[in-house]
């Protein structure tokens, strides 16, 4: 309005008239907006600046309203001058062409610097988002809440509106019609506008193509498909995003074999444990707990008369059954030892009724073996409770999750005793004693233990 002013041969004090008013109102219309609007952002941007963390939440939704304050600005300041252009425009004697240039004019004009500026509020506002990101570690996928096409589209118009309006200006400043000045970048609206619509699908669609593709990309990983990779179409920033994501994606699928891989050998509940615990799991502790020694009777002839492939295949089908059936009742399957496993309950997982859920998976076990081999396989089961030291030992780059103790050299003599006593399931009396639930057992006396001083009184588990 101001550059108007002159080009239209004005007066100083006109000059001063015009632009004061101008200025006045959209100042008074804009700061009373943004008094009203900004009131709890402007709270707690002083708390979070002044340290106070207790509330994140609420701080990036008080960000979030506060990057609109301009474009709020920009309607508060701008639409008044609909009405106030044409008064300032006959106040100094202007006809009603111009003065209606003037009003529209000067309303797109703020409102234009009000998108511009919510923009650059936006980037300002940028370091406090990135603190808050690290709080609060949201990093589920949501809707976006303004979309980059929109942004890319007003910055597309704005500067092609102030393009046209420059050319306008300067090509109809030589005119000596005044009035074609005032009215040349009225006119030159719609061709500002009609570029943008040009330019808009080769300024937004090339951006915005990548973006999806990346979008997209994450979506997928997060659903778990690691096995498409995103379009590298440039080689641009977009491009070398692109190429990271990829490399990334590569890395989390060899991470997805490799702990695929992993969990045939390592028991899932202890690969739990290990990644809640951390290094506390490689540290000895003693609990208390019920250890199961479970061997195959019989088995040395069986493997001399059969061949290699024959006798894993056999052993892999009986663990095939033991296992799951350990692991359905709370147990972890420690480590096979040739035709025989150990099991215990009660570590790494905590049980307090670890004698039920042993004795419940060796009766589950030999009902099992019995349906599945009938005659052809039989197992031994010994079961003892009391304390263990569990913790991994090793060294030269190989550890393992053991068990040592009493209770352990005790489980697997007593599985020895069954092929002298004839049962499939011998407990030790200290299981006898921790079982909640009743079992059918017969008392099989005291029996003295290979390697071990002392005897221990067994019980037979003879129904179930």
């Amino acid at each position: 309005m101001i550059a108007w002013a002159i080009a239209l041969h004005r007066t100083f004090t006109e000059l001063i008239y015009v632009g004061g008013t101008f200025i006045l109102v959209t100042e008074i219309g804009g700061a009373i907006s943004l008094l009203l609007s900004t009131r709890e952002a402007r709270l707690m941007l002083n708390r979070w600046g002044r340290g106070d963390q207790t509330d994140p939440r609420r701080t990036r939704a008080a960000l979030n309203r506060l990057d609109r304050i301009p474009l709020i600005w920009g309607l508060a300041g701008g639409l008044p001058m609909l009405a106030v252009a044409p008064l300032l425009g006959n106040q100094i004697g202007l006809t009603w062409p111009v003065n209606l240039a003037m009003a529209l004019s000067a309303a797109a004009l703020v409102i234009g610097s009000g998108i511009l500026g919510s923009v650059i509020a936006e980037a300002a506002l940028w370091p406090v988002q990135t603190e808050l990101d690290v709080v609060l570690r949201e990093d589920t996928l949501r809707e976006p809440r303004r979309a980059v096409a929109g942004r890319l589209l007003t910055i597309i118009l704005l500067a092609s509106i102030m393009g046209c309006w420059v050319v306008a200006l300067v090509v109809s400043y030589a005119r000596t019609d005044a009035q074609q000045y005032v009215l040349a970048p009225l006119i030159a609206l719609p061709f500002a506008i009609g570029t943008a619509i040009v330019l808009a699908p080769f300024g937004v669609g090339p951006v915005m193509r990548p973006i999806r593709d990346l979008r997209e990309g994450t979506e997928r990983v997060a659903l778990g498909i690691l096995d498409r990779r995103v379009p590298v179409t440039s080689d641009d920033e977009f491009g070398q995003l692109a190429r990271s994501f990829n490399r990334m994606q590569a890395g989390l699928l060899e991470r997805e074999r490799l702990q695929s891989a992993f969990g045939a050998y390592v028991d899932p509940m202890l690969a739990q444990r290990l990644l809640e615990r951390g290094s506390e799991l490689f540290e000895g502790e003693e609990v208390e707990a019920s250890v199961v020694f479970i061997d195959v009777v019989g088995f040395t002839a069986f493997s001399q008369s059969s061949t290699a492939a024959e006798t894993v295949a056999r052993l892999n089908e009986l663990f095939g059954i033991a296992v799951p059936i350990l692991r359905g009742h709370g147990g972890h399957a420690n480590k096979f030892l040739g035709d025989g496993m150990l099991a215990v309950f009660g570590v790494p997982e905590v049980h307090d009724d670890h004698a039920d859920r042993a004795v419940a998976a060796a009766t589950e076990i030999q009902d099992a073996v019995h349906a599945r081999f009938g005659d052809d396989l039989a197992v031994g089961i010994g079961i003892a409770s009391g304390p263990v030291i569990a913790g991994t030992v090793g060294g030269g780059g190989k550890l393992e999750f053991t068990l040592v103790g009493d209770t352990v050299n005790v489980a697997a003599r007593i599985e020895e005793l069954t092929r002298l006593t004839g049962d499939p399931i011998l407990l030790a009396d200290s299981t006898a004693k921790a079982l909640t639930a009743p079992a059918h057992l017969e008392d099989r006396g005291e029996r003295e233990l290979r390697g071990r001083a002392g005897g221990v009184v067994l019980h037979a588990l003879t129904q179930w």
